[in-house]
């Protein structure tokens, strides 16, 4: 599907470091984690990392529930015809460092000539430091990250430019953006990207999202990067962990909670 460019440009973006961002304060909501999944009629859930074989990636993608909203908001104001694919959102600690370990190790082949100090900075651009603390969590550790594209209903992906995960610059978001401004003169398919990345950020800001500039894919609500761009005093999500094994949480703390779990289990 080709789609016109006659929405806005996409605006200069806040890219704040590392350090900067984990200065913001968390104050934890406890929003549950959900499976974004159930909205199978709505929009698609095709977990990347869990069909590359990552450590410990799930076969499904699981976000705060105000997250689940926003992207059906999103998804809401796409052109008829589209929808929104979701390729990742929370992830454990194993697959952030597997992650930022593959990240390292592509660069490093494409730069040999840069020492491990400069590796290390160019990785981060675009893979966050693998951390569960509670104070500098990596954004999709705490559920409020999602990394997404869009597909006709037909099947077919839309062109972005540069594929996902891809580390160079040409995945910045503004990156056709600052093609333009600087006078460069766009191929047909470089238009084609630049209107579909004003599309996806177009949809997902209305919903209340902020972008992670080194990346067209990435967006997130609640997290310190998104309580910094939005001017917010703190972040609503601090790490949490994903429990599939309900044996391994049971601790009923009364008889009334043992009588409710026992009644609702069956």
């Amino acid at each position: 599907m080709k789609l016109p460019i006659d929405l806005p440009p996409i605006p200069g973006l806040v890219s704040p470091s590392w350090e900067t961002v984990f200065g913001v304060e968390i104050r934890e909501n406890d929003e549950n984690l959900v499976p974004l999944s159930l909205a199978e009629n709505t929009i698609l859930v095709r977990p990347a990392y869990y069909s590359a074989g990552i450590e410990r990636a799930l076969p499904e993608c699981y976000a705060r529930d105000s997250i689940r909203q926003r992207l059906l908001e999103a998804n809401a104001l796409l052109p008829k015809g589209l929808r929104l694919v979701i390729l990742d959102s929370w992830r454990s600690k194993e697959t952030q460092v597997a992650l930022f370990k593959l990240c390292a190790a592509a660069l490093t082949k494409a730069y040999p000539d840069r020492s491990a100090p400069e590796i290390k900075e160019m990785t981060e651009e675009f893979v966050a430091p693998p951390c569960m603390e509670k104070s500098r969590p990596s954004p999709h550790a705490t559920g409020g990250a999602v990394d997404l594209t869009i597909a006709t209903i037909d099947g077919v992906p839309l062109f972005f430019g540069a594929p996902f995960d891809y580390p160079g610059p040409i995945s910045y978001t503004r990156y056709f953006e600052e093609r333009l401004e600087q006078g460069d003169l766009l191929s047909e398919k470089e238009t084609i990207a630049l209107g579909n990345r004003r599309l996806l950020y177009d949809v997902m800001t209305r919903a209340g999202f902020v972008n992670y500039h080194g990346e067209w894919w990435h967006y997130e609500y609640g997290t310190q990067r998104w309580a910094y761009v939005e001017n917010k005093p703190f972040g609503v999500f601090g790490p949490r962990e994903v429990v599939l094994d309900s044996f391994s949480v049971f601790n009923p703390s009364s008889a009334s909670e043992l009588t409710a779990l026992v009644t609702a289990g069956g």
